[in-house]
């Protein structure tokens, strides 16, 4: 200890140089995460306490947190949650973690549906269940069909439905893609279908940051070997889901735009409507349709 008990800003600043030395970015911040965390504070409210003693406890729960983000256990691991749009999501070790860039995907949702009465969204590969939780907070009538492989990723996403309150509106299955549809009695005729797929390519995953190569899911990462199989499986399935005039939605992986647009180019019953940037400007969004007639 510096002299006696650390003080707040004391640790803080000496967690963000060692943070630093780690190679991690926004170390500062990370570091006020972590210890926000650990008070049971609003990040902002430790600027009103920078002179506040910690205990011992504190002290030592802290340095364990510090200790696991050291070894490039993702941030939001470590503290349970992720932000999406208006949502604090429960986040679980073995489901991916939550992008921004998903959350601009999420919002092409909320826009397609925003004057349907009562729209039906299916969300494929659901994970924490952010893009079809975020669809029915920001539309209180939409009724939403959120499917993952993986039960780590199903019991998450239950959980967050739970907790938010949309349990009633957000119905979770476990399965391949569309295959566990018919089993629990549920119809096709969607307005959209929505996913965020594995699109890395399987020989690109050893390249990745630590945080995410040794940590989060393959299975929700691996897109083959060129990062579209499983683009190739929705859209050669999608449009017997979609009603006429329904919306296909799905998140791309960079480099991967051209590749899925032909992808839905050759599809029967679909027709590509655009290619939304993300605020990189890095083409994001596929928005295709199945038309009326």
């Amino acid at each position: 200890m510096p002299g006696g008990p650390w003080k707040l800003l004391e640790i803080l600043q000496e967690t963000s140089k060692y943070f630093q030395a780690k190679g991690l970015e926004n170390p500062r911040l990370q570091a006020e995460l972590l210890l926000a965390d650990v008070l049971k504070l609003r990040r902002l409210d430790l600027y009103l306490q920078f002179e506040r003693p910690l205990t011992e406890a504190e002290v030592a729960a802290y340095r364990e947190r510090v200790r696991q983000r050291a070894r490039r256990r993702p941030l939001e691991y470590i503290l349970g949650s992720a932000e999406f749009r208006c949502l604090t999501l429960a986040v679980h070790e073995g489901v991916l973690i939550p992008r921004p860039e998903t959350e601009e995907v999420a919002g092409a949702v909320v826009q397609l549906v925003r004057e349907v009465a009562a729209p039906r969204v299916l969300d494929l590969g659901c994970g924490t269940g952010a893009i079809g939780l975020a669809v029915a907070s920001e539309h209180p009538t939409a009724q939403v069909v959120a499917v993952d492989l993986a039960a780590e990723a199903v019991d998450n996403a239950r959980a967050n439905a739970a907790r938010i309150g949309l349990s009633g509106r957000v119905m979770v299955l476990q399965g391949d893609l569309f295959s566990p549809l018919a089993a629990a009695g549920v119809s096709g005729d969607f307005d959209v279908v929505v996913s965020n797929p594995p699109y890395i390519r399987h020989d690109d995953i050893a390249s990745l940051q630590p945080e995410v190569r040794d940590w989060e899911p393959h299975v929700a990462l691996d897109g083959g070997p060129d990062g579209l199989a499983v683009y190739r499986r929705i859209v050669a399935q999608v449009a017997a889901y979609l009603r006429p005039g329904g919306h296909l939605v799905l998140e791309l992986g960079d480099g991967l735009s051209e590749a899925v647009t032909a992808l839905v180019a050759a599809a029967p019953g679909l027709v590509a409507e655009a290619v939304r940037r993300d605020l990189r400007g890095v083409p994001r969004i596929l928005i295709a349709v199945r038309p009326e007639r």
